[in-house]
């Protein structure tokens, strides 16, 4: 399992990153503690590791519910970000904290990506309703002239939401919603301030990616550290023309306190660690 992370400090997730960094891939660090009694502790963390970041090449993940949803910590965060033109990729919820998250997320993307693709929001496609979101979303920006980014995922929490009504049922049906929103943001017309990471394993989601990046390059890519690592390095290599073009999502921390983080990502990733 430790192949995943990338150690119990940042100090050593930003080695794991530097190695990274050296074939063409940019790190996205994430403090992978979700106690939400933890606040002060987690945000006392994050500001020591983004300044800690030798460059702007890094980037930073951050789950609202592990500050508990304090917008003024989030704020803090996001500034310092700012000042050290470090992207914020903003993680998902589970479905209880899904409205904050959509009302918090929003805030801070509309408040902050007034100039540039910084702060990135998650949507999680095996949702009924994500397509919906993002489709709205998409448009609410378009008109109010922001910069619109964010990452694709299929979903984090089906082991534990996935007999509440509010998550596809069938793998082929979250498929067809991923794809369709990559369809849909390639369609609209809003292409020049849009970026979209694909944070999938899914072959044939980064294949059509790669594939309408021929027309219009909007689609980035990412990889979970220790996951898929040859597909993504053969990628790279296409893309070589574009070194911001894959990211590697390396998840740190203290390992007793990982384990809600490490058992979400065991079910989310099952098939594929099988396959492994």
């Amino acid at each position: 399992m430790l192949r995943y992370l990338g150690g119990n400090n940042f100090k050593k997730a930003i080695n794991v990153g530097n190695k990274y960094l050296k074939k063409n891939k940019k790190p996205i660090i994430n403090f992978a503690i979700e106690e939400t009694t933890q606040s002060k502790y987690i945000y006392k963390e994050y500001i020591n590791l983004i300044k800690a970041l030798p460059n702007n090449n890094f980037s930073i993940a951050l789950k609202l519910s592990s500050i508990n949803f304090d917008l003024k910590i989030a704020r803090d965060i996001a500034d310092l970000c700012l000042e050290k033109e470090t992207k914020l990729f903003i993680d998902a919820e589970d479905n209880n904290n899904n409205n904050k998250y959509q009302e918090m997320v929003n805030q801070l993307t509309f408040d902050y990506n007034t100039n540039n693709n910084f702060i990135y929001k998650t949507y999680q496609m095996y949702r009924l309703d994500s397509l919906e979101t993002f489709n709205k979303d998409l448009q609410l920006f378009k008109k109010y002239n922001k910069y619109f980014s964010c990452k694709l995922v299929r979903g984090a929490y089906w082991n534990s939401e996935y007999k509440g009504g509010n998550l596809f049922t069938k793998k082929i049906d979250t498929n067809n919603s991923y794809n369709q929103a990559m369809l849909n943001i390639y369609n609209s017309e809003y292409t020049d301030k849009t970026k979209i990471v694909l944070a999938t394993h899914n072959k044939f989601s980064s294949e059509l990616g790669v594939l309408l990046n021929k027309n219009i390059n909007i689609f980035e890519f990412a990889h979970l550290q220790g996951m898929r690592e040859s597909y993504y390095d053969k990628l790279n290599q296409i893309n070589d023309n574009d070194n911001d073009s894959i990211h590697v999502y390396i998840p740190y921390g203290p390992y007793n306190k990982m384990i809600p983080y490490l058992i979400r990502r065991f079910y989310e990733n099952i098939d594929m660690i099988k396959h492994l």
